[in-house]
């Protein structure tokens, strides 16, 4: 990592800080930030390695920027992108003042959850609160000082949970990138373009990488480009009839229908997916669809809906997977408790340490330790109580530690929890014993963990991936600094930006979900369960079997080789992306791989991997050039890509 590689990657998070929340909240585009992939960053990296690049290399060799430089660049794109939207400042300025803007005297929430929202969580002036959702009259500014000390708490606690999150993925990094060699198949596509290019027949040195060089990979770039620009001028002129891409399958004419759309961009990762992974994901689909259309034709029903519940299936179906993913993530742990045992040994000094984490793993424990110790302690100040801050704060590490893994051994671009720890609390517990106090602090908590597709784990994860080669993280040493200034610039910039958009529109003006659905939803479920708590005990036994399902299917894959089913599918196949966006274009890469395997062998399959690498590339890049050209022309709702 070098001082220039530094300062760029700065420039660009900063330039994200800003492009994503106006792609959202001005031009209704493109989600660029919300998976674990960012379509902006992957872009900008385009950018810099098809443009940039070689108009350094022609300048001279030495001012291109190298292999490791344009690594340090992504991964402080990747781990930026999370907080600017999605991840974080999208829906976090909305939740902590959603209860008192939102307040009617039919909702009673002025007195269900108001009197409990403490002054240093949310702004006290309800005018500064009332203007930031319906905009400042001409001639007045943003009243910043009724936001310092919200800002200042919730940012704290964001960061700590962050640098938490990250001595985590220091732990777990060893066995799961050099024990168990996992394919992080999302690291695939940006080490393709930052490769050093190869040398001609001639010995001169090509300007672009290897995959810029092949024919195969811009056929592949050339069919989301072709299909969503004549879709996009669609929106322009009647002469141009778009090319419908989705749809729906009624298999129960109104009780059961299944989505059904053509995702680009998750073609080509599920084609770099282990084939096994791939076949679960769409098996166990199929299998809750089944599920859902015999409960539906029985009339079996545990109950309704969760906050933030992924929106994907039933309750009983994802109480299952939820039961499953409890269990996958004790069996992750499980599994690598020799390595951290080892890592335990070098912290206390009973081991050499062997020098390749960037993190001593004396300051990864002692880092995880006093972050854990202090947020249960802000929870707790917040208002909850200790043994719900302890579930809900223990429930959201397993639930990112199992995210991450999934999106590491699958390489799905968005990946979400089938159900959050406020829902299995509320529920587990009931409002009688939680009281309004807690479940106050409950749907404060949807703003660190509600929207689980972006989050901070699989950009950590993902980025140690990226900065290990064979001589370890030597030259990456400095890259916890690059990853924390990333963060920073990414939640300022992005704040302030929203902030500005905010008052200056209104914020019921600029989208519906982030100012309308975002911040009433918490507490809507919240004021539902009170009112009409329901037996939690059907739902317990749906997770029980979820669990003993997940524990008979790792059982089963580790004791016989030739068992076809990943755990892995259980718990993820039914959740929100998934389901809407997902499972067909898993399908037919599965279905297109196998066939090649079968037929072309190994040497096939790796002839074709640019051709599927250009569907991601092509499709990340048409999305960011339409959203900048529909915000020059002022055309809204295009999106193009938003998984």
């Amino acid at each position: 990592m070098t001082a220039r590689s530094l300062l760029f990657g700065t420039c660009l998070v900063a330039a994200i800080s800003v492009l994503s929340p106006w792609a959202i909240l001005v031009v209704k585009g493109s989600q660029l930030t919300s998976n674990a992939i960012p379509i902006i960053a992957i872009f900008l990296l385009f950018l810099v390695t098809v443009v940039l690049q070689p108009i350094l290399r022609w300048l001279g060799d030495r001012g291109a920027f190298t292999r490791p430089e344009l690594i340090t660049i992504y991964v402080m794109m990747l781990v930026g992108s999370v907080v600017v939207t999605t991840g974080f400042a999208g829906t976090f300025l909305s939740v902590i003042t959603g209860a008192v803007y939102y307040a009617t005297p039919e909702n009673d929430w002025n007195s269900l959850f108001v009197p409990y929202l403490s002054r240093w969580l949310t702004p006290d002036d309800t005018q500064a609160i009332r203007l930031f959702y319906e905009g400042l009259p001409k001639g007045q500014v943003i009243p910043w000082e009724s936001w310092v000390r919200p800002l200042v708490t919730w940012i704290s606690f964001i960061l700590v949970f962050y640098w938490t999150l990250f001595c985590i993925g220091v732990i777990l990094r060893g066995q799961w990138v050099e024990n168990e060699r996992l394919v992080f198949p999302l690291t695939r596509l940006p080490l393709a373009m930052v490769e050093e290019p190869a040398k001609g027949s001639e010995g001169e040195r090509s300007l672009v990488a290897r995959l810029f060089t092949n024919r195969v990979m811009w056929m592949g770039f050339a069919i989301p480009l072709l299909i969503h620009s004549w879709n996009s001028l669609g929106n322009y002129s009647d002469a141009f009839q778009k090319l419908p891409l989705s749809g729906t399958m009624a298999l129960l004419p109104g009780l059961v229908t299944v989505p059904v759309r053509l995702n680009l961009p998750v073609l080509g990762l599920a084609y770099l997916m282990p084939l096994n992974v791939a076949f679960s994901v769409w098996f166990f689909f199929a299998i809750g669809v089944l599920q859902t259309l015999i409960f539906a034709r029985l009339g079996i029903q545990i109950g309704t809906g969760d906050v933030w519940n992924s929106g994907g299936g039933a309750p009983s179906i994802l109480h299952q997977s939820a039961g499953g993913m409890m269990v996958f993530v004790l069996f992750l742990l499980w599994t690598a408790r020799s390595h951290i045992r080892g890592l335990w040994r070098q912290a206390r000094g009973q081991q050499a340490i062997d020098g390749r984490e960037v993190l001593s793993p004396r300051l990864a424990f002692g880092g995880l330790a006093m972050g854990y110790l202090f947020l249960l302690a802000w929870l707790t100040a917040s208002g909850l109580s200790p043994y719900v801050a302890f579930l809900l704060l223990t429930g959201a590490l397993g639930a990112f530690i199992g995210l991450s893994r999934v999106v590491a051994e699958a390489g799905l671009p968005s990946c979400q929890t089938p159900m959050v720890p406020q829902a299995f609390i509320t529920r587990g517990f009931g409002p009688e014993v939680l009281g309004l106090k807690n479940m106050t602090g409950l749907g404060l908590s949807t703003v660190w963990i509600g929207e689980t597709a972006a989050n901070m784990m699989n950009a950590v994860i993902h980025s140690l991936k990226l900065t290990t080669d064979e001589e370890g993280s030597g030259r990456y040493r400095l890259m916890p600094l690059a990853m924390a200034i990333a963060v920073v610039v990414g939640i300022a910039g992005s704040v302030w930006f929203t902030m500005e958009m905010a008052y200056t529109y209104g914020g019921i003006n600029l989208h519906s979900w982030y100012y309308g659905g975002a911040p009433r939803w918490p507490f809507e479920y919240m004021k539902s369960v009170h009112g009409a708590p329901e037996p939690f005990l059907p739902r317990l036994g749906f997770t029980g079997i979820g669990a003993a399902v997940m524990g008979t299917l790792l059982f089963l894959r580790h004791r016989f080789i030739w068992w076809p089913l990943h755990p892995i599918g259980f718990p993820i196949a039914n959740t929100y992306t998934i389901v809407y966006y997902g499972w067909l274009s898993i399908f037919l890469a599965w279905m297109i791989k196998s066939v090649v395997l079968r037929y072309g062998g190994i040497a096939v399959y790796r002839a074709l991997q640019p051709f599927f690498l250009g569907l991601i590339l092509g499709e990340f890049t048409t999305a960011c050039l339409w959203v900048f050209l529909d915000g020059i022309y002022g055309f809204e709702g295009n999106m193009i890509f938003n998984f």
